[in-house]
């Protein structure tokens, strides 16, 4: 590009992030496929093309350009966070798993890509898998309510109740196991 098409590509891409910040997905969306047309392996374009589509509830398109973003610069955490996210949301586990494998390795200081990871696999139904993953996440994190949950569901499962009961109680400070005896407090 030269210095006036870069201009322009400038001014249009702050044009597209504008409307995205007022919400006005669609006006947004056709102009950062706008800007395709001038450097279609553009990653910030790709990427927030994906996000406008996340917004407007299309989620297999928002997948199409995330997957996109991740064949052209692979293993950057924020774009497999995105990709991973919307795996997540349509329930694709398998597809999540190995990507937030990825991101805990390269960001292992965040929690909620810890969260994410034990949903994934809590869901995919690995309980086995899941108790090991969150049982080791619970020690860089004890006091996180979302794992202390998933882990405490996870014992159930596998017919480790007081266990279990013992994390649920931890993460909702509202379950109380006395004598083989639940009490739901209030």
């Amino acid at each position: 590009m030269n210095k006036d098409s870069n201009q322009i590509f400038t001014d249009n891409f702050y044009k597209a992030e504008k409307l995205y910040k007022e919400k006005k997905f669609l006006q947004s969306l056709k102009k950062y496929k706008e800007l395709l047309t001038l450097n279609p392996k553009h990653i910030s374009v790709l990427n927030n093309i994906g996000l406008n589509y996340e917004k407007l509830r299309q989620y297999d398109e928002a997948i199409n350009y995330y997957e996109k973003c991740n064949e052209i610069l692979p293993n950057q955490t924020i774009l497999m966070h995105n990709l991973a996210t919307m795996y997540c949301r349509l329930e694709r586990f398998k597809d999540a798993i190995p990507l937030l494998k990825i991101i805990i390795n390269s960001d292992y200081q965040k929690e909620a890509n810890y969260e994410k990871f034990a949903t994934c696999l809590f869901n995919e139904k690995n309980k086995k898998d899941t108790k090991n993953f969150i049982e080791m996440a619970i020690i860089k994190f004890p006091n996180n309510n979302i794992l202390n949950g998933l882990l405490g569901k996870t014992l159930l499962h596998l017919n480790l109740h007081k266990e279990g009961i013992k994390y649920l109680q931890k993460s909702t400070g509202m379950i109380e196991f006395n004598n083989e005896r639940i009490d739901y407090l209030s």
